[in-house]
């Protein structure tokens, strides 16, 4: 078994010391100040309190303790000076939220970010706010999306809006050629349509048909393309910090790579889209820009050595590291044009830069980051015989349909064959699998259960789900004097903590093995004890083993190129709902991908099935689960949390 040395016996005294302290009464400071508009409390830090029982004692969350104060993200210290944004602000005429007044919307197919600000007259900057896993990855059906309710008003039952435009047809129109001009794919726009028949879609002129409604399609498309400004070629050697700104039942087909020849072009145009927004960026909105001086008597702003907008923070990362994989590849004798260009996470603006002259000459895209995107660049992608690689983004519908559409991240559903397999060849155990009554848990619940009762007999089987305010006590379900494997796959924090803690507490009495998602390592509050005790696994793509003598070259180029370390810009104030690191990412993926392109040329796609190299964070594992389609990742380990505080890796041989 091979030992991932990640020891927590330091973080488990932290929340000692802090559980310990928590009876301390903390008193609200007089003193407050004005940075670029905004009123702070300033609190000096006094013996037993905490981040949490001070965000208490403010009316704030301690979410926006650690924005506003990058220092307190791990602990805070006695005579610390904390900034506290003033919650009741009168100054300032904002619409407040009453604490728990929220809708909770469920996500349907065809929905957006942008729908949704329409739908419940917010903004996207209010939305991202209390669902700050949409800035990076994309809006899913069935996912729970939190609504803050204004005071005063009152929950109104929702009434979709349709999620379609009507198009009538004009002379000379085709169904191919109103899908293009509305950047919506065929297929969609089929699915939509029953009475258009595929195999012969003949349409008359002024007849009206439906077309999905994208922030493209409601608005009309652009005709513009890209200002220079948006534009950024890379330099010849990574620039400095200062300078830098499926389903589970699916079968792997065959590929053949007998073909597979070295390649003797020597030049490539590689293509990356990343969500920089860079105006954002500008001087003007730093929230502050104060200096003090740090622990070594240097001066730097309070947010950071230089300020970056947080939205920008895993496009920045994704580069940094994509940088130092292309200095790699220059001393092997790459030959390449990067040219990068600034999404802005927004599909009017991805219809510009794909107008692009230049776009039909590449060898290669990476990015973007979001499914929207994603549906209009492989399209483009496919039609120019160019391969994609969306780092992030999952969409199994492109995928199904574009031989070019190259996947890394293949998504929690793809490991329940991973760890269904792994439990079937233990021996004398009982499974239980539990799910909780909601949507946004129904489809990962269901594979679960579907992939199970084809492995164990109802004897070894049994089947629960609960409301999280109607657990049932383990006594009910575990089983004396066998192991206990106990499946949950739940991506709710709360309902994840209720029946982790009532498992913890029947630990003594049974044995336990815990299964679940590899989302769980990124929840707040979930306690670390729980898991290390109930010994908890889950299946994974991405893990950095820390002893990895690649890795630890990695981090010694990071920092002497940057002068910081790969996850503080996005570590400040925020925990990342991703499992993946992005500057870690963001050398592999360009690594991996630029080196088989090298070796094989543009045409690398039928490749890469058999084309290994070490990687950092992942080791990429590509094949088809369509003969007509396009690649995805396939690799995955499982990881357990050990009862002496280490994690390992499973050795499934």
């Amino acid at each position: 078994m091979n030992v991932l040395r990640i020891f927590l016996f330091g973080l488990i005294c932290v929340f000692v010391a802090q559980s310990v302290n928590a009876q301390v009464t903390v008193v609200r400071s007089d003193k407050k100040t004005v940075i670029d508009g905004k009123s702070f409390y300033l609190h000096t830090v006094k013996q037993g309190e905490t981040r949490y029982s001070i965000s208490k004692a403010y009316d704030v969350p301690e979410a926006d303790i650690m924005l506003y104060n990058p220092d307190a993200v791990d602990v805070i210290k006695v005579g610390q000076e904390l900034k506290i944004p003033v919650a009741d602000e009168v100054a300032t005429p904002v619409t407040r939220f009453q604490p728990k007044q929220f809708i909770y919307h469920i996500a349907e197919k065809g929905q957006t970010v942008y729908w949704l600000t329409q739908q419940y007259n917010i903004s996207q900057e209010e939305l991202f706010r209390h669902n700050p896993a949409l800035e990076q990855a994309s809006l899913q059906a069935g996912q729970v999306v939190t609504i803050p309710q204004k005071t005063g008003s009152t929950v109104q039952p929702f009434t979709p809006k349709p999620a379609y435009t009507i198009h009538t047809v004009k002379k000379k129109e085709t169904l191919f050629s109103i899908a293009k001009n509305y950047q919506v794919d065929l297929n969609k726009v089929l699915e939509i349509n029953p009475e258009i028949k595929p195999n012969n879609p003949k349409l008359s002129i002024g007849q009206q048909i439906k077309i999905p409604l994208t922030d493209a399609a409601s608005i009309g498309l652009p005709t513009e393309t890209p200002k220079p400004e948006d534009i950024v070629v890379v330099p010849d050697f990574p620039v400095s910090h200062a300078d830098s700104v499926f389903s589970p039942h699916q079968t792997i087909v065959a590929v053949d790579s007998s073909e597979c020849i070295e390649t003797s072009q020597k030049e490539f145009r590689i293509a990356m889209f990343l969500p920089w927004f860079l105006a954002d960026n500008a001087p003007a909105s730093a929230p502050d820009t104060s200096m003090v001086k740090d622990s070594e008597g240097r001066f730097r702003n309070r947010s950071g050595m230089y300020w970056i907008h947080p939205r920008s923070a895993n496009a920045l990362e994704f580069y940094q590291g994509a940088l130092l994989a292309v200095d790699s590849l220059k001393k092997q004798g790459l030959n390449a044009k990067i040219v990068v260009f600034d999404t802005m996470r927004d599909t009017i603006k991805m219809a510009q830069l794909l107008k692009s002259p230049e776009m039909k000459n590449m060898d290669l895209i990476i990015g973007p980051f979001t499914t929207e995107l994603v549906d209009q660049v492989a399209p483009f992608a496919g039609e120019n015989k160019i391969y994609y690689v969306s780092p992030t983004a999952i969409n199994a519908a492109s995928l199904k349909n574009n031989p070019y559409l190259i996947q890394v991240n293949a998504g929690e559903i793809n490991t329940v064959g991973t760890i269904t397999d792994y439990i079937s060849k233990q021996e004398g155990i009982h499974v239980t699998l539990i799910g909780n009554r909601s949507e946004a848990d129904q489809t990962l619940f269901n594979a679960y259960h579907n992939k199970l009762k084809t492995v164990f007999a109802d004897t070894s089987l049994t089947v629960h789900r609960f409301r999280p305010d109607s657990l049932q006590e383990p006594d009910r379900y575990l089983k004396k004097n066998r192991m206990n494997v106990v499946v949950i796959p739940a991506v709710d924090e709360a309902f994840v903590n209720k029946i982790t803690a009532k498992l913890y507490a029947s630990a003594n009495n049974y044995d336990i093995n815990l299964y679940g998602l590899a989302g769980w390592t990124k929840f707040v509050n979930l306690d670390l004890e729980y898991l290390h005790t109930l010994k908890f696994s889950y299946a994974s793509a991405f893990f950095i083993d820390y002893d990895n003598p690649q890795v630890q070259k990695f981090l010694k180029q990071f920092r002497k190129t940057y002068f910081t370390e790969p996850t503080m810009i996005s570590g400040y104030g925020v925990i990342s709902p991703y499992p993946w690191q992005f500057a870690f990412l963001g050398y592999d993926v360009v690594y991996y991908f630029v080196s088989a392109m090298k070796k094989y040329g543009k045409n690398f796609g039928h490749c890469i099935p058999d084309f290994r190299l070490p990687m950092l964070q992942s080791d990429f594992r590509f094949g088809k689960t369509d003969p007509y389609g396009g690649y995805m990742n396939t690799y995955f380990d499982i990881y357990r949390y050990r009862t002496d505080y280490f994690i390992v890796k499973e050795n499934r041989e």
